[in-house]
């Protein structure tokens, strides 16, 4: 009987991260069809300016983003349970792909508000360079975590 309701566990378990997958691709591929129809339509409107095109690929970056999270998830949680653990060194390879997608999405927003606030205002520059502070920090911080996590592997 224990077995039974464990396994019952397991697959309902299972049946939430698919459906919790599934719904992150939809909202990706949703940000990312509605990325490119904003381009499209501003190219043929006339109103197609390169900050317009930057926030789109940011949003374009992010959606990326969750498609990676969403991938890692259904890897880790239903493909692989149950799977020896891989080793330190794909998982240090699954962690900086994903941190540098989340880098790259916070930069461009930076660089974007940066742009955008030195030709609007130059006293509000504060937040966009925060955020670029922020994103070169979040950067730092990882590799040094992979360094450490690599030196712990080794022994030393």
């Amino acid at each position: 009987m224990k077995g039974r309701l464990e396994k019952a566990i397991i697959n309902f378990s299972n049946f939430s991260y698919i459906a919790g997958c599934s719904v992150l691709y939809l909202i990706a591929i949703s940000i990312l069809v509605s990325s490119v129809w904003s381009i499209l339509n501003d190219m043929i409107s006339g109103s197609y300016t390169v900050y317009k095109v930057l926030d789109e690929v940011g949003l374009i970056v992010f959606s990326m983003a969750v498609v990676d999270v969403g991938k890692y998830l259904m890897i880790e949680e239903v493909l692989q349970k149950g799977v020896a653990k891989q080793v330190p060194s794909q998982s240090r390879k699954t962690l900086t792909k994903f941190t540098i997608i989340i880098a790259s999405a916070l930069s461009l927003e930076g660089l974007v508000l940066t742009i955008e606030v030195a030709k609007e205002d130059v006293s509000k520059i504060f937040y966009p360079l925060f955020v670029v502070l922020t994103a070169t920090i979040y950067i730092v911080a990882v590799a040094i975590y992979q360094k450490l996590n690599a030196n712990s592997e080794k022994g030393v």
